[in-house]
Formats: structure tokens, C-alpha cells, sequence
């Protein structure tokens, strides 16, 4: 943070490069902001990431997918 600080602060052309990309994450974030506020995404990715989650956890328990993957990485790891 000192150095982000050092290097905005300066008035070479490292320092408006600094200031330039600065603004445009502001800029980035708010823009991230209004859309959320507009259309409510992150509700949305919520729900569907929690029903995805629950899909998972479903196939999972019925064909040990999780076993599977562990057990090929094991095997995996004692041929190396």
C-alpha cells in the first residue's frame, strides 16, 4: 500500500499511470455496483451456485464421484 501510495503520489509519467488505472477500478466497481443494484445479480448467482451445490452433493452421494477423483489423484501420485 506504501508503494502504490509512493508511486500515485509522484508527478512522473509512472505516477499518472498509476492514477489512470486507479480511476478505472473505481469506475469498474461502480459500474459492478449499479448493475447488482439494477438487476439484483448477486441474489441471483447465490440461488443458482446453491442449487448447482445441491445438484453436486446429489451425484456425488449416487456415484462417488469425490472417492473417484482422490483415488485417481492417489494413484496418480504414487506412479510419480
Amino acid at each position: 500500500a506504501l508503494l502504490a501510495f509512493l508511486t500515485v503520489s509522484t508527478g512522473s509519467s509512472r505516477g499518472d499511470l498509476a492514477r489512470a488505472m486507479g480511476m478505472r477500478v473505481v469506475s469498474l466497481a461502480e459500474e459492478a455496483l449499479n448493475i447488482n443494484k439494477d438487476l439484483r445479480v448477486f441474489r441471483k448467482v447465490g440461488t443458482v451456485s446453491g442449487l448447482i451445490f445441491d445438484k453436486i452433493l446429489i451425484i456425488d452421494r449416487k456415484h462417488r464421484v469425490k472417492d473417484r477423483i482422490i483415488q485417481g489423484f492417489t494413484w496418480i501420485y504414487d506412479k510419480a
